[in-house]
């Protein structure tokens, strides 16, 4: 039952809040009319005896209690020349095939409760276009009968003018309760809209968004420790970024020095092998600085003419020898950091050309609100299951175990995706149709 109504409650808190005041005002109103229904004295529930009822119940039992057909005649004869709004009962009069209002049904049960079983009581058509209640009909054991044609609507009686009032009043009650339950739910949820839009809107790498302290204690307080916790992961990631950095940075001068000292030794052969590792352990170092450069937003976020971009590095590429074609519109543009973007695609197409042997960037611009690059190879692609795993920092797929073969130090994909969620985008990894693979940066057209 909890999860059915938890599943029935709307997603927003303040519509939660409001359909729980409302639904517990409701069934509490419910409740009250069914208690006042069964306790209701039964002199509140029935109609009293109005004018015309009185009339035709005395007419009615004087006929009754007629001691002869003539007797009866004659003050059903009485009764008619002295009541303008009596007449005689049709003896083939149906009744009436419409369902009798709420007051109707009320008048019908108490004039049956009036008559036993040999008296017929009905509720008959009005005339067509004459307004008021229905006339009332009796037809006797002897098939004769009377009808009595109310003038007009009478007041409601005290019972149900009772249940009547206290149903309009319900309504009234319900509908004003509703709407200052929506605004005060709303004054409750807003803080918590805003807190949720902050945290959605938090970047380590720029300023930090201070979450607005308002409403109730308890959004204050969570608010104040979002700020707080905000705070710290963006010092935590500062200090981390420039201890790595300040470490790779000062390798430099020690491998500089082991360069100079190897080119001392005589053996040919240990001397390149010593230069070799050295080489590396440069390019390792300038991988990591990059990766902690690229990894951070610089603020030089502009308008970029994303087609013209992504031309240059294709024609770069193919200065070099390397197919690699662009496709897409030839006018496109989004906001982004030109030069982060530049190093993204061209990581990803030094991947493409290295392991399968040429590459198509595309651009898709036809989402409104998003742009998307997609750099397709035809080579052996990724596994489903390794796919997350190459993101990692320094992560080598099987392929790309043996250093000798230049494949990088496992930064490229951490790099472009350091990159992608510098720009609030995301980068995903898909088989091409054909064979190969598809990396795929998606990212706000405005920033």
């Amino acid at each position: 039952m909890r999860r059915l109504l938890l599943r029935l409650l709307p997603a927003r808190a303040a519509a939660q809040i409001t359909a729980i005041v409302i639904g517990s005002l409701v069934l509490a109103n419910l409740v009250t009319i069914a208690v006042l229904l069964v306790l209701l004295p039964p002199e509140l529930k029935r109609v009293p005896n109005l004018p015309y009822v009185t009339e035709l119940v005395a007419i009615a039992r004087t006929i009754e209690a007629a001691p002869t057909p003539a007797a009866k005649a004659a003050i059903v004869d009485a009764a008619l020349a002295s009541h303008p709004r009596l007449s005689r009962l049709p003896p083939d009069a149906p009744p009436s095939a419409r369902a009798p209002a709420w007051p109707d049904r009320q008048m019908l049960d108490n004039l049956r409760e009036r008559f036993g079983a040999e008296t017929q009581v009905l509720m008959l058509d009005g005339v067509p276009g004459q307004g008021g209640p229905p006339p009332f009909g009796l037809r006797f054991a002897d098939g004769s009968g009377l009808v009595m044609a109310p003038e007009a609507r009478t007041p409601p009686p005290r019972g149900q003018a009772f249940i009547f009032y206290l149903a309009v009043m319900i309504a009234l009650l319900v509908s004003l309760v509703g709407l200052l339950s929506l605004w005060a739910a709303r004054a409750v949820a807003s803080p918590l809209s805003r807190l949720a839009e902050a945290v959605d809107r938090f970047d380590p790498d720029r300023d930090t968004i201070v979450a607005p302290e308002q409403g109730p204690i308890e959004v204050k307080r969570l608010a104040g420790a979002f700020g707080g916790m905000a705070a710290r992961i963006r010092r935590l990631i500062d200090d981390r970024t420039r201890m790595l950095a300040a470490v790779s940075h000062d390798l430099r001068t020690p491998i500089t020095r082991l360069r100079l000292r190897a080119d001392e030794i005589a053996d040919e052969r240990q001397r390149r092998a010593i230069v070799s590792d050295l080489a590396l352990m440069e390019r390792m170092v300038g991988g990591a600085l990059s990766y902690l450069r690229d990894g951070r937003a610089s603020g030089s976020m502009a308008a970029t003419d994303m087609p013209a971009l992504l031309q240059t590095i294709c024609d770069d590429f193919a200065d070099l020898g390397h197919i690699v074609v662009y496709e897409g519109p030839m006018r496109a543009s989004a906001v982004c950091d030109a030069d982060q973007m530049t190093r993204a695609v061209t990581n990803l197409v030094d991947n493409a050309i290295k392991f399968g042997g040429r590459a198509a960037v595309k651009l898709d611009d036809t989402d409104a609100v998003a742009m998307a690059i997609e750099v397709e190879d035809d080579g052996p692609g990724i596994a489903p299951d390794e796919r997350e795993k190459v993101f990692a920092p320094f992560y080598r797929s099987d392929l790309a175990r043996t250093l000798k073969e230049g494949s990088g130090f496992g930064l490229g994909l951490s790099i472009v995706r350091a990159i992608a969620e510098a720009h609030r985008g995301n980068l995903t990894l898909a088989d091409r149709e054909g064979g190969g693979l598809r990396v795929r940066i998606v990212w706000p057209r405005r920033l």
